[in-house]
Parts: structure tokens; C-alpha cells; sequence
């Protein structure tokens, strides 16, 4: 029970920090509105000094910012109406993931076909899809295709990021270790789900996206969902690494889709 009290601090604590992002959005229009018509005139001078490739990297770095600075620019109303209730459903998964491993039948065929389902959702499947995004968006001269893919990467690369950095400080053991109780700070990658978490900050990345179809946003949620999911079938994720993968991953998605640029 103390390990499991820890824990859900530890997810009150990675939660609160990650859910603000939209608020950025916020700060940086006032920014904008603040210098007045010439900040779109120093705009244009400073995009012409970067490369695509610098460019890219250099958005990178400003997401990076904002997301690890974030806890800064909470209200009071987003801790108290969403925030703290997420941290809270978390915190109670967290404390039935053991069982919820044995929910399932766990039978061969579908710890089989979970784990090829969620293939779909591996960084490289996901870095050849949004590549392939842009790559369509150049060649039939949509240049909104062609930001969707590039806010899909921009949010693949900034969510790859953020993952193995909370995983590297959670360790939490995957359900298929040891005795699958999924103790954190025990050397293992689970916590969150990086499956979940990179395909909905993806997903959101292109929902997002402005002049998105809507059949696009729906499949892109709906396998997502499935990838994520899959996880949990295939025994590598508990039910909260999943719950906490997407829901980080849809922030950064959504974050990198409707920033100002």
C-alpha cells in the first residue's frame, strides 16, 4: 500500500504537469498581440535564417520548453475541473493494475495479435507515416496536408522525448516482468506507454491540423485507441500507463497543432 500511495503522488505530480499546455497558447497569442502589427514583419527575417531541418529542431526545442515549464501556467479552474480529477482516475488505476492484467483472457493468439497490432504504433511506423504525409502534401501541392504531416512529426519527435525521460524516472516494471506487479523504480519502461502516447499525439497532431477532414480526425483517434489498446492485450502496459500515455499525448498533439507560428 505505501508503494501505491507513492505512486499515485508520483502520477498527481507527472499529470498536474503535463495537462496545462493549451495554456501556452494563450500566453503567446498575448505575446503577439502585445508587439502589434510588426511582430509578423520580424517573423519572416528569422524563418529565413533557418534551414526546414533547422527550423524543425528549433520547434522542437521551443515545445520542449513550454511543455517542462507548463506547471507554471495552470489556473485554478483547469486544476480543479480537470487536472486534479485525471490525477485522481490515474492514481485509482494504478491501484487496480495488478488484476487488471488477469481481465483479459490472456490466451496465446491474443497476446499474439495484440502485440502485431501495435506495431502500427511503433516511432518508426509513425515516422514513415508522417513522412509520408508531407511527402504527399509537396507532390499534390496541398500545403495543408504537408503541415499536417509536419505538426504529426514535430509532435511524434517532442512525445518520444517526454516519454523516455518520465520513463527513465518512473522504471516502472511491465506487466509480463518478474511478478507482474508493476513496481516503479525497479530499472523498467512502462510507465507511460509510449505506444499511447506517441499514436494520440500523432492522431491529435493531424485532427488538429487546420482543414482536416473529418473521416481523417475519426480514424486517426480510432487507431490510436486500438494501438493503445493492444498494449494492454499484449501484456507490455497496465491499464494507467496507457491512460496517461494518451492523454499526455493528445496535450502535445494538440499543442503543436494550434500554437502560434
Amino acid at each position: 500500500m505505501n508503494l501505491r500511495l507513492k505512486s499515485g503522488f508520483l502520477l498527481l505530480v507527472l499529470v498536474l504537469t503535463f495537462h496545462p499546455l493549451r495554456a501556452q497558447d494563450a500566453s503567446s497569442s498575448a505575446a503577439v498581440d502585445a508587439k502589434g502589427p510588426e511582430a509578423p514583419a520580424q517573423a519572416a527575417p528569422e524563418e529565413q535564417k533557418h534551414s526546414a531541418a533547422g527550423l524543425f529542431l528549433r520547434n522542437v526545442w521551443t515545445d520542449q520548453k513550454a511543455i517542462w515549464t507548463s506547471p507554471g501556467r495552470m489556473n485554478r479552474r483547469r486544476f480543479f475541473t480537470i487536472a486534479l480529477p485525471l490525477a485522481a482516475a490515474t492514481a485509482g488505476l494504478i491501484a487496480t493494475d495488478e488484476r487488471a492484467v488477469d481481465w483479459l483472457p490472456n490466451t496465446p493468439d491474443q497476446i499474439r495479435w495484440s502485440g502485431r497490432a501495435s506495431k502500427i504504433g511503433a516511432a518508426y511506423a509513425l515516422g514513415g507515416l508522417t513522412g509520408g504525409m508531407m511527402i504527399a502534401g509537396k507532390i499534390t501541392h496541398k500545403p495543408a496536408a504537408f503541415r499536417a504531416g509536419v505538426n504529426a512529426a514535430e509532435a511524434l519527435v517532442n512525445s518520444v522525448i517526454t516519454n523516455y525521460a518520465i520513463k527513465g524516472v518512473t522504471q516502472r516494471e511491465r506487466p509480463d516482468q518478474d511478478n507482474g506487479e508493476g513496481g516503479f523504480w525497479h530499472g523498467g519502461m512502462s510507465f507511460p506507454s509510449g505506444h499511447a502516447m506517441d499514436t494520440f499525439a500523432v492522431a491529435t497532431a493531424v485532427a488538429r491540423s487546420a482543414k482536416c477532414p473529418k473521416w481523417l480526425a475519426v480514424t486517426s483517434y480510432a487507431v490510436a485507441t486500438i494501438v493503445s489498446l493492444s498494449r494492454w492485450g499484449a501484456q507490455k502496459h497496465f491499464p494507467s500507463d496507457i491512460l496517461v500515455g494518451g492523454v499526455l499525448g493528445g496535450l502535445i498533439g494538440n499543442y503543436v497543432a494550434t500554437r502560434p507560428r
